[in-house]
Formats: C-alpha cells, structure tokens, sequence
C-alpha cells in the first residue's frame, strides 16, 4: 500500500515527522494531495506547545488539494457541481453534521461534531486529518469547493479560513455602522481579508504593531494602515463605530473596547485562547455604559467558502499579499519565518515536483 508523510505537533513543542499508509477513503470523503498549506497564526501557536488541548496533532488547516482517490460514489461540491479524481478543492477544516442541535438550528458554523475530524494524532486512523503532509484525508461532512481551472494555488489555498472567515465577519457587521471608517486591529491575512471582502461597505484603518504588516495593509486601495491608534477618547468615549478584533492578542480586546464609540459594534474574530494565561482585566461596566454589542465570529457558513473562492478568483488586493514558499522539509523554518512575520503569507508547498500550482 502506497504511504504518505505527515508533520505532527508534539505536546510541550517540536515536531515529529511520520509516514503513514494512504487508506481508502470512506464513503462520501476523498483522498487529497495537499497542493499548498498556508500557515495560521494558530499554526505557530500550537507548534509552539502553548495550545491547551492540542498535543501530537497534524497541523494545517488552511489548503488547496487535488482528489486523487473515491470510494467511488458519486460526489459534488456545495454548488453541486460533480467532482472527480484529478479535481482541486479547497474545504473547510471543520465537519457539519446537519443532525447535532446547533445544525437543526442553523447554526452550522457551530456544529457539535465540527472538531471530530480535525488536528488528531496521525497514529489515529485514518492518520492524514492535518494539512502539513503530503496528502489529506477529506471527511464527506467537510464543506468543499471546486477551484476553477487556472487558479494559481498560492490563491486558491487563502479561501478556507482566512478569506472564508474574513467575509463571515463582513457578514456579521451590521449595516447602520458603516457610515465612517472602521478598525481592523491586526493586519495578518484574516484582518486584509475583512478589508479586501469588505471593499465595497467601507474604509478601513487597519492597526498593527509590525512595519512589515503596515507596508502590505498600504497596497490595498480602502486601506489606511496605523502604527498606533487614536489616544482613548475618555472612558466612555471612542473613535470607531465598528472595530474588528483580527489579532491573537487577548490585549487586542482592551484596545478595541477604548477605541469603540457608544453604540457601535466589537466584532471578536481573532482571539481564541481559552487558557488562563489569555485574559485581560477591564470594567464590564464600560460595555454596558457604552451601549456596545459584541460579536463573536466564528468558523463559517458555506456560502462564505463558495463567495471566498470567487473573490479570488477576480481582481482583488489580495494577490498582493507576499508569499514565502517551503518543503515539507524544511517546515521548522517555515514556521519560524511565520512567527517572524517575515511575509504576508508563509506557505508549505508538498510536492514542489508539481510547481504547487
């Protein structure tokens, strides 16, 4: 049986390369070479061991690949258009069941089961359910899109999570705040997709402490980035009515409760630690006395997937976002490049014999 290569996450840090057999899939899912793995700020994190739950796990989770074997039933995408060995694809990295409480409810985005298919150890069967490996095993719940012909995969590898994610907020801020600017803190790949999505509802400042960062967020036309953000307009006051919380930093959430106006909306897409050390002191009374609404965003629906894939697949700033390319092989200095916000997007290229498309 032919085998394939996976790159776990061990507990306390490191990384531990395995090689595995390439199990059939089971029925409805779908064997993946993965073409190009982006890495996630979350990525770092975890490889990093400072993940709460997460030990000897396969990271990655942001990809494009290409089917390379069925079960041999008949299989479409959320548009319904019939896929097929040989296809590329880019899903989410999280199950919707459509049975669980939340799914009955339309909240599929929050699905019970949405983890059970994802960052397991590779000793686990059927062993590829991380994107940093050479292939990838596609669960039949797991939402999917066809790439169309042409598109290069340093592209096509940004719509799950970042993208997809970035359009779910667009989604969330609510009409009647857009009148001014809005605030992105964190100008990483999920803060210019909020800006890059959000285009066409209104300007954007985007606040983040690194040059590099900075530089990118200037080559997007609605864009205006900031190397600090306006001084805090008295307790109660504030600058923004929206603000978009895009970075891990739980001190992220503090800034954007100053720079709020009454009335207006934090919308939390970025800060996902749960670990005790991941808390900030503020005075819950300044949200009351503030009149604010906080939004949580996260995960997504499937139509932010298929409307990620078309913005990609058009003119958008997003093309200009810098990319550095990997091995498989040299993933720790991938990682360390990332973690050094070296450029806008670090990805992991398995097969460099295929040109990553």
């Amino acid at each position: 049986m032919p085998t394939g290569v996976t790159v776990n996450a061990l507990a306390g840090g490191g990384l531990e390369r395995r090689e595995h057999a390439l199990l059939p899939p089971r029925p409805g899912g779908a064997l993946l070479a993965v073409e190009r793995a982006n890495i996630c700020g979350s990525d770092v994190h975890v490889w990093r061991g400072g993940h709460p739950t997460l030990h000897d796990c396969v990271l990655g989770h942001e990809f494009v690949g290409r089917i390379v074997r069925t079960d041999g039933s008949p299989m479409v995408d959320a548009r319904g258009e019939p896929l097929s060995e040989g296809d590329r694809l880019v899903c989410t990295y999280f199950r919707v069941c459509g049975t669980c409480v939340m799914c009955v409810l339309g909240r599929t985005h929050l699905c019970e089961h949405a983890y059970d298919s994802w960052a397991h150890s590779s000793l686990r069967r059927p062993h590829f359910r991380g994107a940093f490996a050479s292939h990838y095993q596609m669960h039949p719940e797991q939402i999917r899109v066809k790439i169309p012909p042409g598109m290069p995969g340093e592209l096509a590898a940004l719509a799950n999570c970042a993208v997809a994610q970035g359009l779910a907020v667009v989604d969330a801020i609510r009409p009647d705040l857009v009148d001014g600017p809005c605030l992105v803190i964190g100008a990483g790949a999920l803060g210019l997709a909020t800006v890059a999505g959000g285009s066409a509802m209104a300007t954007w400042d985007v606040y983040d402490r690194v040059p590099a960062r900075r530089r990118i967020a200037a080559r997007f036309p609605n864009a205006r980035p900031l190397h600090e953000v306006p001084p805090p307009a008295g307790t109660l006051g504030g600058v923004y009515d929206v603000v978009v919380v895009a970075a891990g930093s739980a001190e992220s959430f503090v800034t954007a409760l100053e720079q709020v106006r009454p009335g207006g909306q934090i919308i939390m897409m970025g800060i996902i630690n749960t670990r005790p050390t991941d808390t900030v002191s503020f005075t819950p009374g300044v949200l009351t006395r503030k009149g604010v609404t906080v939004t949580s965003v996260i995960r997504y629906h499937q139509r932010h997937l298929i409307a990620a894939v078309d913005l990609l697949s058009g003119p958008t700033p997003l093309r200009e976002i810098p990319l550095a390319e990997f091995t498989l092989d040299d993933i720790d200095d991938a990682l360390a490049a990332a973690e050094r916000h070296e450029s806008g997007r670090v990805s992991l290229v398995p097969h460099p014999d295929k040109g990553g498309r």
